[in-house]
């Protein structure tokens, strides 16, 4: 499966926790945007023709797409299909959208050029903790957002997909609020769910703030609010198919799983990460740089390239199948590659209930899929 990701790097306010390719209040950028955006592709596809001609999924991420106004966003859609790409056809194209940018307008705009599933970024429904981590929008707007996305159809009729996230382990939240935003959303029927704990980058404001002193956070709530979501999702039926996104049965995201699976993807815009070949390149992250790049022909030896030896290789699928339900299959692998993942460190961690075998597969489990980072850090050669 191939897949596209396009890059859209602006948002009306950075949030706390951000460390992404972020622009914020650059509504004047959005026309130059959209020209370099097109421009890049123009190049990098020419230098892909089959890639592109088999692709199976697209993505719209940020940043945060629903600011793009529609106008400019059906430019960009029309644009890329000029060079390729059949929006209408693919199996799933998916759009991010913040609960204040999430109007009717932008919603039906998106819809009408071929978004099949839209991702909602909730966050949480505590309208304190929403300005403590910098968020822009209130619970209010994330509720009537949610409901009027649920109500969709898409172009063909059926009832859009879609997905929104959560955040958990932020300052003051208790364990009781989070297990009440985990319930309240999974109330809607929405069919999918991904729960992210706070992650704590130096160069953001509230990592800067955690290394001040300013605010401190309970290691012993991450566990407890991580179980204790799973197992809340489990009872509305949504399940587990990856450490951080729930789904019912039909309503996992093919994108996301494309990634997981080792599959090729091309990114567009700054910062944005590709894979083919067995190379992970990533375009420049700044926008300025990235302008500069683009005017200069997107040469492709001045993107940052990591080459996958034998050994990279097995360490990504170590890592990326653990992360899912399916896990690893052992017969998968080469005969080299099987025999330098110790079975002895594998009993190791299903004698400890972290991982499980069923035949020549190996999960995680139980509070496996907590500490993954140890067990696929021990099992990698």
């Amino acid at each position: 499966m191939n897949g596209l990701y396009i890059h859209i790097p602006f948002c009306t306010k950075i949030c706390g926790y951000c460390d992404f390719a972020t622009v914020a209040g650059s509504a004047r950028l959005f026309g130059e945007y959209v020209d370099l955006l097109l421009r890049e592709a123009e190049r990098r596809f020419g230098e892909n023709p089959h890639f592109i001609r088999h692709l199976e999924t697209a993505y719209f991420g940020g940043g945060t797409p629903s600011v793009l106004p529609p106008r400019e966003f059906e430019r960009l859609v029309l644009g890329l299909e000029s060079l390729g790409v059949g929006f209408r056809h693919l199996q799933e194209v998916d759009w991010e959208c913040n609960p204040d940018s999430a109007t009717d307008e932008n919603l039906q705009a998106a819809i009408s050029l071929g978004v099949n599933r839209i991702s909602l970024g909730v966050q949480t429904f505590d309208n304190e903790l929403l300005k403590a981590i910098g968020r822009r929008g209130t619970a209010e707007q994330a509720r009537d957002a949610l409901r009027r996305i649920l109500r969709l159809p898409d172009l063909s009729g059926k009832k859009i997909r879609s997905s929104a996230d959560l955040m958990f382990w932020l300052p003051g939240q208790t364990l009781a609020g989070f297990e009440r935003d985990v319930r309240e959303l999974a109330e809607t029927g929405i069919g999918h769910v991904s729960f992210y704990g706070l992650t704590l980058n130096p160069r953001t404001v509230l990592g800067m703030r955690f290394e001040q002193g300013k605010i401190s956070l309970d290691e012993g709530l991450y566990a407890r609010m991580y179980r204790s979501g799973v197992q809340i999702l489990q009872d509305y039926g949504l399940e587990r198919y990856e450490v951080s996104n729930f789904a019912k049965w039909g309503e996992e995201s093919l994108h996301n799983r494309n990634y997981w699976r080792r599959g090729e993807y091309l990114g567009l815009g700054p910062g944005a990460h590709s894979f083919r070949g067995n190379q992970r390149l990533a375009a420049p992250s700044r926008y300025l740089e990235w302008k500069k790049w683009v005017l200069a022909g997107c040469l492709e030896s001045k993107m940052e390239i990591d080459r996958l030896g034998k050994k990279e290789r097995l360490c990504e699928k170590i890592w990326l199948s653990l992360r899912t339900r399916e896990g690893l299959d052992l017969q998968t692998l080469d005969s080299e590659e099987v025999t330098q993942i110790s079975c002895r460190k594998i009993d190791h961690w299903v004698r400890k209930g972290y991982l499980q075998k069923s035949g020549t597969k190996i999960s995680l489990c139980g509070d496996g899929w907590l500490w993954m980072d140890s067990v696929v850090e021990d099992l990698i050669p």
